[in-house]
């Protein structure tokens, strides 16, 4: 009995100190998981609302480095809304025939109302025509007026009505310069749904492929739709010197209304991000707070989104990092609901 008491002893110390040793494993392992914990808490963003429910980001200047994080001032601009076309260059020989066909039908009127006026005198003075020759001069001259009305409605039918407005000697000249390709008549259409609430200002035009503008000198609309593109069409006259414009050759427009624009901010690219089916960009409100706004669909330009509302010159948006944002949104509204 007394042999065995230091072996028991003994075992029993070691029994202890591994007891002690897991006792301290366990709870160093709880602390290490609560110090995760924690540190998770604390790098999440905080998410809350303003008051017309657009989400705001907190995140501190750790976590924008972290990210990356950039803003940038918006700057104001002045928006010419513009359409896009698409169209040709017509062939101003069917111009040519029917004003040929214009100065037949006026030289047809005068004769006739030479006749005429020669068959009235003569029938009312003296008799010396009969009442029959009369009435058939009276028939021609009727005949020969509703011909050429016929064929300035088919011109302006045809091709607007400034050009049916020109003075013969002028639409001459037009046709003559257009025939010699030192002038072009364009045809340009935009697509359905593009607004057209009032004539365009003005357009630049380029065929397409090429990068060098034509010069528009006149713009008016057309008197028909354009068949393919079923869009509003318009009429343009350009000057087609230095360029080697033949009919039908395919051309594209930028076509900018009157007036002197809407006020407003281009959005960069670079801020927008898209999110359930909307863009949004996030505008600084505080060192540590972001905002994230909508921007509205179908306002984009070539730098990026215009904004008359919503946005204002002066506001810091996130040009950099806003995809990491975004995530950082996300993660955080995970966390709260896990």
């Amino acid at each position: 009995m007394n042999k065995n008491r230091p072996r028991l002893i003994g075992l029993a110390a070691a029994i202890v100190a591994v007891i002690v040793v897991l006792v301290w494993w366990i709870g160093a392992g709880n602390h290490d998981e609560g110090d995760d914990e924690d540190q998770t808490t604390a790098s999440a963003a905080v998410l809350s609302r303003a008051a017309n429910g657009d989400v705001i980001v907190a995140l501190t200047s750790g976590q924008q480095s972290r990210i990356g994080l950039k803003t940038a001032a918006l700057a104001p601009v002045v928006h010419v809304r513009e359409l896009t076309g698409y169209g040709e260059v017509v062939d101003p020989a069917p111009l040519a025939a029917l004003d040929a066909q214009l100065i037949a039908a006026r030289a047809a009127l005068d004769a006739s109302q030479a006749e005429y006026a020669r068959a009235k005198l003569l029938h009312s003075e003296h008799q010396n025509i009969s009442l029959k020759d009369y009435q058939a001069a009276q028939a021609r001259l009727r005949a020969d007026h509703a011909q050429l009305d016929l064929l300035d409605q088919r011109l302006a039918g045809d091709w607007g009505a400034p050009i049916a407005a020109l003075a013969p000697a002028a639409r001459a000249r037009l046709i003559a310069a257009a025939i010699r390709r030192q002038l072009a008549i364009l045809r340009v259409a935009v697509a359905p749904g593009q607004p057209v609430e009032q004539l365009p200002a003005q357009a630049e035009v380029t065929i397409v492929g090429g990068s060098r503008p034509i010069a528009v000198q006149a713009i008016w609309y057309a008197p028909s739709v354009d068949p393919e593109l079923q869009g509003q069409s318009f009429l343009m006259r350009a000057d087609a010197s230095g360029f080697s414009l033949r009919p039908g050759m395919a051309v594209s427009a930028r076509l900018s209304g009157p007036g002197a624009g809407e006020r407003g901010v281009v959005v960069p690219s670079a801020a927008v991000v898209r999110s359930a089916g909307g863009v949004w960009a996030y505008v600084q409100i505080a060192p540590d707070k972001f905002e994230r706004r909508p921007v509205a669909a179908g306002a984009a330009t070539g730098g990026g989104w215009f904004e008359s509302g919503g946005f204002a010159a002066g506001d810091r948006v996130v040009v950099t990092g806003a995809q990491a944002l975004l995530s950082e949104e996300f993660k955080s509204q995970i966390q709260v609901q896990d």
